[in-house]
């Protein structure tokens, strides 16, 4: 079998929604504050806050010089 698109048979990665990443960091800040700052699962949940709130920091278009560079 020949492929003609190479494209095809490599996944696309999803896009991420920064507003939806907001909100998830959101509901983590949540359940973060109601487990308390000594639990383990806290820890989990505090580093995949970190995660989602550095994608959401990448959304924002930078302005560098007279250009916006977009994430």
């Amino acid at each position: 079998m020949i492929v003609t698109n190479p494209s095809a048979l490599s996944p696309q990665s999803p896009a991420i929604d920064a507003t939806e990443a907001r909100w998830a960091a959101d509901e983590l800040a949540v359940l973060i504050n109601r487990l308390g700052p000594d639990s383990p699962v806290s820890l989990v949940l505090r580093h995949a806050r970190r995660e989602l709130t550095s994608l959401t920091q990448d959304a924002v278009p930078r302005v560098v010089g007279p250009f916006r560079v977009a994430a």
